[in-house]
């Protein structure tokens, strides 16, 4: 079939800019009814990758980046899919470039191809510009120096606007290369799973503020 997903596809809801929603337009059970029309093979090749790509899966996230690296591994050995290889290689590739910004100041190049060999194409070519400011990759991936400096700043906010936003754009290109295809399914999910944690995220911080003001209310009476 041309078009094996054109129901599917044609049932999601439209996603509002993550920055932008106030609310998601669909529940995770909601969708998940909808990803029943899913081929048995395409529906185990998304939840292999939702646990590679995830932005929710917060308590199952690996604790280091070696442990990162061996579920990623061990993940993409069964990911089949083409689009979705190189989404998952892409994100690695992403995740990998801001853990060297991350490490760059606490440790050695070597320390840090030992946590992520195996990852991605660029550890070794990180390493081996690891004093550059941004690894000689600005021109591949110009979010770069915008990471970087939201790093330097600790604005943890600022960094995964940018990155979702990153995600966001490839995922829309991916999914214009197949409208009716798996491509538009995975690429709605994960824009759904950006969509669902940038809204947790401000319900969080809008709690904390809620709690402080809380707090300012019973010191002042």
């Amino acid at each position: 079939m041309a078009d094996p997903y054109i129901t599917l596809v044609s049932s999601l809801p439209y996603l509002p800019p993550f920055e932008k929603a106030e609310r998601s337009p669909i529940t995770r059970l909601r969708l998940e009814q909808r990803l029943h029309d899913l081929e048995p093979g395409d529906a185990r090749q998304l939840a292999l990758a939702e646990v590679l790509a995830s932005w929710r899966m917060s308590l199952a996230k690996p604790k280091t980046d070696k442990e990162m690296v061996l579920r990623y591994r061990a993940g993409m050995q069964e990911i089949t899919q083409p689009a979705l290889r190189e989404f998952l290689e892409f994100r690695m590739d992403q995740k990998t470039i801001l853990s060297g910004l991350r490490q760059r100041n606490v440790v050695f190049e070597s320390s840090f191809i030992e946590q992520v060999h195996g990852g991605s194409r660029w550890v070794n070519f990180i390493a081996s510009h690891w004093d550059h400011p941004d690894f000689g990759l600005a021109a591949v991936y110009p979010w770069i120096p915008e990471a970087r400096s939201f790093l330097e700043a600790n604005d943890a906010r600022g960094l995964d606007r940018l990155i979702m936003g990153v995600i966001w754009q490839r995922l829309s290109r991916i999914a214009e290369s197949n409208i009716f295809g798996f491509e538009a399914v995975f690429a709605f999910f994960f824009k759904w799973d950006i969509l669902q944690a940038w809204l947790a995220r401000d319900a969080e911080k809008a709690k904390s503020r809620f709690q402080e003001l809380i707090k300012e209310v019973k010191n002042d009476s």
